[in-house]
């Protein structure tokens, strides 16, 4: 099935995308057979010279799926239920067959060792053939046994209780199935584990490798890669930020832990759970990383960092932590979920705590007289100005103090039933000094704003997901996906909303040079934009949108160019989006899909390995046009990304086991850790 990438404004072109749907793989077992000469050689990519190629080879070991033994002496009896595969000449004729599901779908298969376990060896040897036909498991006799072609390898013995191995690569009869017979070469039987065996160790087993060819890269220019950095310990680490510093001399990672001890570049953090900050030089060395809120229940959901270096970050938690400064107001942990507090944290250049406040949110019903009930306040965006402010975005219930009295977020936010949650959006001064906040009442309980960005003049853009008629054009319905801009003050300039039917969410936002917006999300339905109708693959869902869209806006809130990302089944979204010193706009987003197209050839290879979404990070000039588009591949999550003004493109990105991506394979210390890469223009 072909899907678009469709793009919008001044008539331009469409691009082309196949989509298909991944498949999740099986267990992996890199074995040192992969390192063979003979693999290394299959290993060289021959894809054409227009894109970045990298060659994958991908060692997964499967079990059988159906096996069992037959024997001439009595045609009609089934012993697959057995522990043991028989194989023997006389005076009885026995003969083993197993079949296995191969699970490198879209790959080439390069290698297919059959592993089997003999309890008793053979002096007289073995051959094994392609079989084809018959019957399996329950029903697997003499009789109706598959067909076998001719012998694909033979060994002279095997041992007592050892290992017998032998390539049968050429028993895989399509991409999914290979069905092999064991057969005897003379009278002296061997005897194996089945895959009924007790023990799980012994039972057969297939050691397959296959061949990805990918192609990595799309563009104009020959890419390169400056660094690459895995940080990991004992613990869970996932990256959630990432940075530039704006005097040009590092970048700053923010991350959560879990499951003990952390690890970003320097001594272990401690454990058991926490968020850390880590500061790095231009070319990724460690500078400094720290700890926060270790062993309590705080959550890192937003980072920015200032002109001068300061990091600010916002979250929510329990209890009473204390982030150095002084513990915060105690928020009830019973409440975890529905009365979440919300804090705000600066740290200094060097990562020591500044100051931090706690909030909370609570509701005061009329329908019970005088009660008060603890409830949600969530901050999900942050972001600062040339003078250091925090501006922060998010959604509460009920009633909120961030400094300035009570802001409400409407009636229905105190229902009784299917309350929903207002945004808000405020702003302290460098030393935490509230200057205004504000509420947006809407009825949708899953409005939020997702993206916050300030301009060089001090306005504030943010973008989310809101009916409200400041935030987007008035009449808009539940679930809009909104872009609005305010003065440095909090007053609204504009607000414009996805224009149809469609609902969605803006994730990301960067100003323009010339004044405007870029904007970055996903979308579910149909809307309209410079007069041009986009609709999503799959608009019966009303709740998560299913398709990616990004584009542009005038400084006025007039449309620019749009492009829409809609991929089989569902599942794509712009994630983020940054602006280089020369206006290009950088975006980073996924797709449901083994192949993408973002206008400058395809990126991938039908059958990704493992599954997973496929990620990209690419480059489009001012006015759209496609310059350059990379596949992170398809095993990265949590992807971050901070663009420097002569376009080069860092990232920091959450992994697990053995991940390629660019010209590095990241490989994991057992749980999750975190990658960092910078890649050129």
């Amino acid at each position: 099935m072909r899907n678009g990438w469709k793009r919008g404004a001044q008539g331009a072109a469409a691009f082309a995308m196949l989509a298909l749907l991944p498949r999740c793989g099986g267990a992996v077992d890199a074995r040192d057979e992969v390192q063979d000469g003979a693999l290394k050689a299959v290993a060289q990519a021959a894809l054409p010279t227009i894109c970045q190629p990298r060659t994958y080879l991908d060692p997964r070991t499967v079990v059988a799926e159906h096996d069992g033994a037959v024997r001439n002496d009595q045609p009609n009896l089934n012993m697959s239920s057995q522990s043991t595969l028989y194989v023997d000449a006389a005076p009885t004729r026995y003969q083993s067959y197993l079949r296995f599901h191969l699970e490198g779908e879209g790959g080439e298969l390069v290698q297919a060792r059959l592993r089997l376990y003999a309890k008793q060896g053979t002096n007289t040897g073995l051959s094994f053939h392609p079989v084809t036909g018959g019957v399996w498991e329950s029903t697997l006799t003499w009789n109706n046994r598959p067909m076998e072609g001719p012998a694909i390898a033979t060994v002279s013995s095997v041992a007592n209780d050892a290992w017998l191995t032998a390539e049968v690569k050429g028993a895989a009869s399509d991409r999914e199935t290979l069905s092999v017979g064991v057969f005897p070469l003379g009278d002296d039987g061997a005897e194996f584990s089945s895959r009924e065996a007790s023990n799980v160790s012994r039972r057969p087993q297939l050691d397959t490798v296959f061949r990805y060819d990918w192609c990595t890269y799309r563009g104009s220019s020959t890419p390169s890669q400056s660094w690459a950095k895995t940080l990991g310990g004992a613990a869970r680490e996932n990256a959630a930020a990432l940075f530039n510093l704006p005097d040009g001399t590092g970048f700053v990672l923010g991350g959560r832990y879990s499951d003990g001890p952390a690890q970003a570049g320097g001594a272990a953090l401690p454990g058991p759970s926490g968020f850390l900050v880590a500061r790095f030089n231009t070319a990724a060395q460690h500078q400094w990383s720290r700890a926060y809120g270790v062993g309590q229940q705080v959550s890192m959901e937003a980072m920015t960092v200032t002109p001068l270096g300061n990091v600010l970050v916002v979250g929510t938690y329990l209890g009473s932590p204390d982030f150095g400064t002084g513990a915060l107001p105690y928020i009830d942990p019973n409440t975890a979920g529905a009365g979440d507090g919300m804090f705000v944290l600066k740290l200094s250049p060097t990562g020591n705590p500044v100051w931090a406040h706690g909030f909370r949110a609570e509701k005061r019903p009329g329908w019970a007289e005088g009660a008060v009930y603890p409830t949600i306040a969530v901050p999900t965006a942050v972001a600062t100005d040339a003078n250091g402010s925090v501006i922060v975005a998010g959604h509460f219930k009920g009633y909120m103090d961030l400094g300035g009295g009570d802001i409400y977020a409407g009636p229905m936010s105190e229902s009784r039933d299917d309350s929903t949650q207002s945004l808000f959006l405020a702003k302290f001064d460098y030393d935490g000094g509230h200057q205004w906040s504000q509420a947006f009442y809407t009825v949708d309980e899953y409005t939020e704003a997702n993206a916050l960005a300030t301009d060089a003049a001090g306005n504030i853009l943010m973008g989310g997901r809101s009916n409200n008629a400041t935030l987007a054009t008035p009449g808009m319905r539940v679930g809009t996906a909104f872009v609005a801009r305010f003065t440095s003050s909090g007053a609204p300039v504009w607000g414009y909303g996805l224009k149809g039917g469609a609902i969605g969410r803006i994730r990301g936002l960067a100003a323009l040079p010339d004044g405007g917006v870029a904007f970055a999300g996903g979308f579910n339905g149909t809307f309209t934009f410079q007069g041009q109708t986009y609709s999503s693959h799959d608009d019966t869902h009303d709740v998560r949108p299913d398709d990616g869209v990004f584009g542009t806006l005038t400084a006025s809130g007039g449309e620019g160019w749009v492009r829409v990302l809609t991929t089989y089944p569902s599942g794509d979204v712009a994630e983020q989006v940054a602006v280089d010193g020369a206006g290009n706009l950088v975006v980073k987003g996924r797709v449901s899909a083994y192949t993408l197209d973002l206008g400058g050839g395809e990126l991938g290879t039908p059958g990704l390995p493992r599954g997973g979404a496929l990620r990209f990070v690419a480059s489009f000039s001012p006015t759209g046009t496609h310059r350059w588009s990379r596949m992170l591949g398809t095993q990265v999550s949590n992807a971050f990304m901070a663009v420097l003004p002569d376009g080069s493109t860092r990232l920091a990105f959450t992994f697990e086991g053995s991940t390629p991506v660019g010209a590095t394979t990241f490989v994991s210390s057992g749980q999750t850790d975190m990658g960092l890469i910078q890649f050129t223009p």
